[in-house]
């Protein structure tokens, strides 16, 4: 899937993408899947909604998460404080296969750990301390040896997710499963980012994908933690925000720009998925109100 767009990953001079998280712009990831393992370290505050595969998350201080190749995920996050901190790690595919060839046979498995056995507890401990030492680097002072220090440590976890984290995979269609989904799912969100702004149906969304609407609302949930109608109204509402905070469009004009009826409905959205109206979003922007 190289060049794809949902590939959301832009590697500097390390040979992994580190990134930390603290600020409120950065809670919402919305939904996105890539070659790359990615793995989530939870320091401070927690994480409202992770969704991996459909399975949705709510962090707390110390909980490791990862993603295998191919999952969709996606964070939406409403729990705020000025001490969140969160570190994310993603591992391109290329150097996880290089370091390991048969990394298609296995997926990797951090459970809660009362699920873990005693020697990946202790391992998962090990993982924990690796994580905040790259953290504390990451935000430390520039030096001579700060991406070497952070690359050793890096390897560091992921020579431990190899060793003690991976089960076999049951077959190796499963990987080609996921590649097939994830084509559906990417069409599928292809036609809504480029229509949101009108009305469509459903079926139109299926028709565009070459598929039964039935089956595309069930791969759909199961993938993406959510149904299909709902990702609709949470893109629409991620669009409106974003304009709200960096225009001084009306309210009518943000509303009918991002596929809502109208300003009642743009509302609705706003509390929903933010907890504010737009009129308390946007004073809360830099933007000027520009009323109605």
């Amino acid at each position: 899937m190289a060049g794809d767009k949902h590939e959301l990953i832009q590697l500097d001079e390390l040979p992994l993408h580190i990134k930390i998280h603290h600020h409120r712009n950065d809670s919402e990831v919305p939904a996105h899947w890539h070659q790359s393992i990615e793995l989530s370290f939870t320091i401070r505050g927690q994480i409202d909604h992770f969704i991996i595969g459909g399975v949705d998350h709510q962090t707390h201080p110390g909980e490791i998460l990862i993603v295998n190749t191919q999952i969709v995920h996606s964070v939406r996050n409403r729990i705020h404080t000025k001490d969140d901190l969160m570190l994310t790690l993603l591992f391109p595919y290329p150097l996880v296969l290089q370091v390991f060839p048969k990394i298609d046979q296995y997926f990797f498995e951090l459970g809660s750990l009362s699920k873990l056995s005693l020697q990946q507890v202790a391992q998962y401990h090990y993982l924990q301390d690796l994580l905040t030492q790259i953290t504390d680097i990451k935000l430390g002072k520039e030096s001579d040896f700060k991406n070497i220090e952070l690359t050793i440590l890096s390897y560091q976890v992921l020579e431990t997710l190899l060793k003690y984290f991976l089960k076999p995979r049951k077959n190796n269609s499963q990987l080609s499963h996921n590649l097939v989904i994830t084509g559906h799912l990417r069409n599928a969100l292809d036609y809504i980012q480029g229509h949101y702004q009108e009305p469509f149906s459903l079926q139109e969304i299926a028709d565009s994908c070459h598929l039964a609407r039935q089956y595309l609302q069930r791969i759909f949930r199961e993938n993406m933690g959510c149904t299909l109608g709902e990702y609709i109204k949470n893109y629409r509402a991620q669009k409106a925000y974003q304009e709200l905070t960096t225009t001084t469009n009306t309210f009518t004009a943000v509303a009918m720009n991002n596929g809502f009826s109208g300003v009642r409905s743009l509302n609705r959205a706003m509390v929903n998925n933010y907890g504010q109206t737009s009129r308390q979003i946007r004073e809360g922007s830099s933007a000027p109100d520009q009323g109605d």
